[in-house]
């Protein structure tokens, strides 16, 4: 049986997707917060399931500059969830999952690589990235961080023309299999409305919806600084 959906849990999701890009990040009671980029303002705050008076605490945070975002998760039938604006924020995302799997339903042995594949794993300090190649070109990608028995997994993403051929699902059965060389119980990750349906196949389970607000004053669209989309990519 896998963990229920609670502030530690979205605590730990955080820990480990900052980590897989560098961020830096802070913990300040029920606000979790990650640091997007050289901009000391560029600031994302996450919360799980916030009464109005945390909600808007934090809303006042977050309009104090258009560069700062407001994460919300909980519970697909939260009350929290139906909000399009949350004093002067914007819902700029509805889309995105957290989910969950039991680390004892994995395999713990390395996929086999996709016939004309090559693949490569680095490991960074704290975190590791796995690229799948197709002669000179980055064919999929995917990154995982494991804190204390947990291992989040980010940024899995195929690029378009190597899609609908499984990579997906390969890189995610070997980023799982490298975790396993950890004391890991449960894995987590935050898919696209796309990729519920895949992950669901592969034994995840849907733990909490994710609604992402930002200033309506922010340059250009924002978008949801944890979606699927990989920074190698050309989009």
């Amino acid at each position: 049986m896998t963990s229920e959906l609670s502030d530690l849990l979205v605590q730990t999701w955080v820990t480990g997707w900052a980590r897989t890009h560098g961020y830096e990040v802070r913990h300040e009671g029920a606000v979790h917060s990650a640091r997007l980029g050289p901009d000391a303002e560029e600031w994302e705050y996450v919360v799980f399931d916030p009464d109005e008076t945390e909600l808007r605490r934090v809303a006042a945070a977050v309009n104090k500059s258009p560069s700062r975002l407001l994460t919300v998760i909980a519970e697909p039938e939260s009350d929290i969830l139906g909000a399009q604006e949350i004093d002067g924020l914007k819902l700029i995302s509805d889309e995105e999952k957290l989910m969950v799997v039991d680390m004892d339903t994995q395999d713990v042995e390395d996929p086999i690589t996709p016939e004309s594949y090559s693949t490569e794993r680095e490991d960074f300090d704290g975190w590791t990235l796995f690229t799948v190649c197709h002669e000179e070109d980055v064919a999929a990608r995917g990154r995982m961080a494991v804190v204390d028995d947990y291992v989040i997994l980010d940024r899995i993403y195929t690029a378009p023309d190597y899609r609908r051929q499984g990579l997906g699902t390969f890189v995610t059965r070997a980023l799982l299999a490298i975790a396993h060389e950890h004391d890991v119980s449960e894995g987590l990750l935050v898919a696209t409305g796309d990729g519920k349906e895949l992950y669901e196949y592969l034994g995840w389970t849907h733990l909490g919806n994710v609604h992402v607000f930002g200033s309506p004053a922010a340059p250009g669209k924002p978008r949801p600084s944890h979606s699927q989309i990989d920074e190698g990519f050309d989009e």
